[in-house]
C-alpha cells in the first residue's frame, strides 16, 4: 500500500503490532474452516507473522492441520453454491466468487510449508518439519529447482539427522528427477556432514571429526542461516551414539560411554548428567546403576524390552496409538475420495475423457495402436488456481 490512509484496521494492526494480529487471524482461519484443510492466502500471512514475531507455538493450531486442497476459481455451475450451503469440504466455499482468499501463486504454498518447517524446527518437532520440507521438495516444477527447494533440501538433511540420526538414501519418490539432482549438487556440504555423522556412528568413533567439520564449515552454515541447527546435530550425534549402544550392550560402564560421546574423556560426571537428561526426556529407556558416589564406577543399564524400564510402553498405549493412526488414515482416505469425486465432475476431466475416446476411435479406424494420454502441463509461476 502506498498510503497509510487506505489501510484497514487489520492492515494497521499487522504493520504496527504484528504479534497482536496473530490471535484474530488464527481465529478467522479456524472459524471459517475448522479443518483448515484448504490453503488460503491468509495461511501464508499467518505463519509469516508467527515466524517473524517468534510466536512459534501460536502457529500450531493451524499448522497441525493438514492441507488437502486449494481455493477453486472454476466458473462451473457445480461450484456456484452459497457459502452458507452444506459443503463436503471447505474448498466448496473458498472460491474466486467468495473472495475469501487472494489468488494463490506457485510460490505461496512453497513459502507456507518452508515457514511452517522453520516453526516446527524451532520447537524441535523434527518429524513434522520433515513432512513440511518434503511438501516443498515434491512440489510440481519446471526443469529446475527453485531456491526455496534448495534451501528446503539443506534443512531436510539436518532435520533427518536430528530426528532419526540418519538421512534416507533418496528423496521422496514424487520428487522431480531434475530437482533431486540439482538440490543434491547444491547441498554437497550438508551431505558431507551427513557422511561424517553416519561414518562415526557405524564405526563407533568419537565426535572429534564431526566437530572439526562443523567448525570448518561454520561460515557456510551461517550464510545459510542453519548454524544453530548444525550445532544441534552435534548434540544429536551424542544422543544417537548412546541409543545405538542399546542394540549391542545390555549394560556398559560409564567411562566407556564417556569415551564415545564426550569431548573430555575424563568428565564422567558430565556424561552421567547428560544420560540422566535423556532418560528424563524419554529419549532413552535405561537406568544408571550408581554403586558408589564416584561416577567412574557407575553402570548404564539398558531396558531389555519396550515393556520394561522407566519408559515401559504398555499394551493400552500401543492400542491407543493404533486407533489414532487408523483415524488419521480414514481422514486421509475421505479427502482422497472427495477430491477424486470433485475432479471426475470437472469440465476439464470430462473434456479429457472425451478427447481420449475420440483418439482411441480414430486410431482404431486407422489400424494404429491407441495413443497414450498427453503429458500434464506443468504449473506456471503465476496464479496456479486460475482458470487458464
Amino acid at each position: 500500500m502506498t498510503s497509510t490512509q487506505t489501510w484497514t484496521p487489520m492492515d494497521r494492526l499487522i504493520h504496527e503490532q504484528p504479534g497482536t494480529a496473530i490471535r484474530p487471524i488464527r481465529s478467522a482461519i479456524l472459524r471459517l474452516d475448522p479443518s483448515s484443510s484448504c490453503f488460503t492466502s491468509t495461511h501464508l500471512l499467518f505463519v509469516r507473522l508467527c515466524l517473524e514475531t517468534h510466536c512459534f507455538r501460536a502457529a500450531k493450531p493451524v499448522l497441525d492441520k493438514d492441507i488437502y486442497s486449494f481455493p477453486s476459481t472454476s466458473k462451473a455451475e457445480s461450484t456456484r453454491e452459497l457459502p452458507c450451503s452444506s459443503h463436503d469440504t471447505s474448498v466448496g466455499f473458498f472460491t474466486g466468487q467468495t473472495e475469501l482468499s487472494a489468488p494463490i501463486t506457485y510460490r505461496d504454498p512453497l513459502l507456507y510449508f518452508s515457514f511452517g518447517a522453520m516453526i516446527y524446527m524451532a520447537i524441535k518437532d523434527w518429524r513434522r518439519a520433515i513432512t513440511f520440507l518434503e511438501a516443498v521438495l515434491t512440489a510440481p516444477t519446471r526443469n529446475h529447482a527453485s531456491r526455496i527447494q534448495v534451501e528446503a533440501y539443506k534443512k531436510w538433511v539436518l532435520a533427518n539427522l536430528l530426528a532419526y540420526g540418519k538421512v534416507p538414501g533418496s528423496l521422496p519418490k514424487t520428487t522431480a528427477s531434475q530437482v533431486a539432482k540439482q538440490v543434491r549438487t547444491l547441498g554437497k556440504p550438508y551431505e558431507a556432514l551427513e557422511d561424517i555423522f553416519k561414518d562415526g556412528q557405524s564405526k563407533e568413533l568419537d565426535m572429534r571429526r564431526l566437530n572439526a567439520e562443523v567448525q570448518v564449515g561454520s561460515q557456510k552454515w551461517s550464510e545459510d542461516h542453519n548454524l544453530s541447527l548444525v550445532f544441534q546435530v552435534l548434540d544429536a550425534y551424542r544422543q544417537f551414539t548412546i541409543i545405538k549402544l542399546e542394540s549391542t550392550y545390555a549394560a556398559l560402564p560409564l567411562p566407556k560411554v564417556t569415551e564415545r560421546i564426550s569431548p573430555d574423556s575424563d568428565n564422567h560426571a558430565e556424561t552421567a548428567q547428560y544420560i540422566a537428561m535423556m532418560i528424563g526426556n524419554g529419549h532413552l529407556n535405561a537406568t544408571l546403576d550408581k554403586r558408589t558416589e564416584h561416577p567412574q564406577s557407575w553402570v548404564l543399564r539398558f531396558a531389555s524390552s519396550s515393556s520394561t524400564g522407566p519408559h515401559a510402553y504398555s499394551e493400552r498405549e500401543s492400542y491407543e496409538e493404533l486407533i489414532k493412526q487408523a483415524a488419521r488414515t480414514a481422514k486421509l482416505a475421505d479427502h482422497v475420495r472427495q477430491t477424486d469425486r470433485k475432479l471426475s465432475l470437472s469440465k476439464e476431466y470430462i473434456n479429457s475423457i472425451k478427447q481420449s475416446r475420440t483418439d482411441v476411435e480414430s486410431s482404431a479406424n486407422a489400424g494404429d495402436e491407441a495413443p497414450s494420454m498427453p503429458a500434464q502441463t506443468p504449473y506456471d509461476d503465476e496464479d496456479i488456481m486460475g482458470d487458464g
